[in-house]
């Protein structure tokens, strides 16, 4: 199982590393950074490379619409990958390190169910604590 990180600019880049940071571990994590003006061809063939040499892998992408997580639906889209791969959008902090603690221990689609709950939980306002 690995786990891909795919953001704008070096927003993955910076999650890895506070990642590794808090876990000192990131084995079977990945980043891409989408830097502007990078060629979307040679993006979307690393995603792929990405994903070919995976047994299974789950992409958390940083934004729901935006260029890295279009650029990897439309390959889920091919219907070739299906069966290996899982996108869930809006990465964030919380969701990235549950998802990577617990990488062992579940399959594709309880990784991909627990990383939605995890980053929803993830927000707090927290005058609702106070309450």
């Amino acid at each position: 199982m690995k786990l891909l990180l795919i953001s704008h600019g070096n927003l993955a880049k910076e999650v890895f590393n506070v990642l590794n940071m808090i876990t000192g571990s990131t084995e079977n994590v990945s980043y891409m950074t989408l830097p502007y003006g990078v060629d979307l061809e040679a993006y979307k063939s690393e995603i792929i490379k990405h994903i070919e040499e995976s047994d299974q892998i789950l992409i958390l992408a940083d934004l729901f619409g935006g260029s890295p997580f279009m650029i990897s639906s439309k390959i889920y889209g091919t219907g070739k990958y299906n069966d290996k791969m899982a996108i869930v959008t809006g990465m964030n902090l919380p969701m990235v390190l549950e998802v990577s603690s617990q990488m062992n221990d579940k399959t594709l689609d309880e990784l991909k169910k627990l990383a939605v709950e995890i980053g929803k939980e993830g927000i707090v306002d927290l005058s609702e604590k106070f309450e």
